[in-house]
């Protein structure tokens, strides 16, 4: 599943045509100048909602098997939002992305793995990520509660804790060296 702006910089084409090719089920929320374009190239197997309740979206995120996202986006909230839902996610490893989302493939052992990441910004790309995830069965391999316990790192409180922190650093430091 999907939620994005149908706007073109979101590359909601890219998933579409990776899923018209793959006959999986894919739930598109969201809406955008783009919306009626998009309908024109999707097969059956695209579903489109729109102006749908937050908890609804939220139900959806829950019970997906991921969370697709092909755009580039300084930080995007909706891929933090699905794993607070409990989705991984699969995702173009570009832009604020890398910040938010750590590869199954990474090799450092210490991160959470949240999600797989693809390294072109194609619609092959996402066939064959997708295709692995499916043949693999990956999705087994995520915890909905870890990536719930994860998503918390980018929560309101904890950013204001990590600003509260670094502020009273620098002032520490001010302080010394003015004194």
């Amino acid at each position: 599943m999907s939620v994005n702006r149908l706007v073109p910089n979101k590359r909601i084409d890219l998933l579409i045509k990776a899923f018209n090719k793959l006959n999986l089920p894919l739930i598109i929320i969201g809406d955008g100048p783009e919306r009626l374009k998009l309908k024109k190239i999707s097969n059956s197997n695209i579903k489109f909602l729109r102006k749908i309740s937050d908890k609804e979206v939220e139900n959806y995120l829950s019970r997906c098997k991921a969370f697709v996202y092909a755009g580039i986006e300084d930080f995007g909230i909706a891929p933090v939002e699905a794993m607070a839902s409990g989705a991984p996610v699969i995702a173009y490893g570009r832009g604020g992305i890398l910040d938010t989302v750590n590869c199954l493939n990474q090799k450092n052992r210490k991160k959470v793995k949240t999600g797989l990441l693809f390294k072109n910004q194609t619609s092959q790309d996402i066939f064959d990520t997708i295709s692995w995830f499916e043949d693999k069965k990956l999705w087994s391999k995520f915890n909905p509660e870890t990536l719930n316990e994860y998503s918390q790192n980018f929560s309101v409180e904890k950013f204001l804790s990590k600003i509260d922190f670094s502020i009273n650093k620098a002032w520490e430091i001010f302080k010394k060296n003015h004194s």
